[in-house]
């Protein structure tokens, strides 16, 4: 059974895949040029510990910026849960995220990729953007109203 993360970089982007959990040692990329990204679209678990890892790491990254990108719904959950996930300084940038969508009428879920900018106006009007069912062709809407929690933390 593997355990912890695999670190693997492409171009620019270093790519987390695997579990964050107590055997996740984000260290290797402590001397990695800012800004940092990070892209979690591998990430298939993350429990406490791990996200206590992740703080650490983030302490020993400093003020430098950094961007996630890719970001699971699960983790985006964390972030709006442990602000601090975003960087000492605030610093970190949610650059893209699946945005989990449920279908009322089917009762269909689906994680929806989208870049945040793609959210700007729905983000300051609180109203956000509806998704077609695949399943039902009905909309779609954001599972959970603090969802986007998040952004209001990171302007605090």
């Amino acid at each position: 059974m593997t355990t912890g993360i695999q670190i693997e970089q492409k171009a620019d982007v270093f790519f987390i895949k695997g579990v964050l959990d107590e055997y996740a040692d984000l260290s290797p990329l402590l001397d990695k040029p800012a800004p940092l990204r990070l892209d979690l679209r591998g990430l298939t678990r993350l429990n406490s510990i791990g996200i206590r890892n992740m703080l650490k790491f983030l302490a020993g990254w400093g003020d430098k910026p950094l961007i996630y990108e890719h970001c699971t719904s699960e983790f985006i959950d964390q972030v709006s849960m442990i602000p601090a996930l975003l960087g000492i300084k605030k610093q970190g940038t949610i650059a893209s995220l699946y945005v989990p969508y449920e279908c009322n009428s089917c009762d269909h879920e689906e994680d929806i990729y989208r870049e945040l900018p793609q959210y700007s106006e729905a983000l300051k009007s609180g109203v956000w953007p509806k998704e077609v069912c695949k399943k039902c062709g009905t909309d779609m809407q954001v599972i959970s109203d603090t969802f986007f929690a998040f952004v209001a933390s990171k302007d605090t």
